[in-house]
């Protein structure tokens, strides 16, 4: 399951993780956080359509996710996972994750919320 959890946010990454017109990332809400003025919340809808790739990549926060559709994807290792509708995911702040692509016939849908630190990059590719 971590393996799996690892890959699959790889999804709710920011645009530019995203390489082509097949990931697509809609903001959905912004907002700073009340207590903590160098944080801010965004939530996120990421369709990753058939053929969508999105690289491996790092948030300066914590990345939380709801699979709205699920679907079949294949790692970079070769492996090929499953998300399911429902299945929910966590990456801690500078946990590496994505590396991934959807080989399905459907879109994978999912429902993003990032509680990252305003003063850094949104993302970064992982090393």
């Amino acid at each position: 399951m971590f393996r799996f959890a690892v890959a699959c946010v790889a999804l709710l990454a920011a645009a530019p993780a995203f390489a082509s017109d097949l990931v697509l990332r809609d903001i959905l809400q912004e907002q700073p956080l009340s207590d903590a003025p160098d944080m801010k919340v965004m939530i996120t809808r990421v369709t990753v359509k058939p053929g969508g790739a999105v690289v491996e990549h790092i948030h300066p926060g914590d990345e939380h996710a709801v699979v709205l559709r699920g679907g079949t994807v294949l790692l970079t290792d070769g492996q090929e996972a499953e998300y399911a509708e429902g299945d929910v995911l966590f990456f801690s702040a500078g946990e590496m994750h994505g590396g991934l692509r959807n080989i399905g016939g459907t879109e994978i849908v999912l429902l993003t919320t990032h509680v990252v630190n305003v003063l850094e990059p949104f993302r970064w590719p992982a090393e």
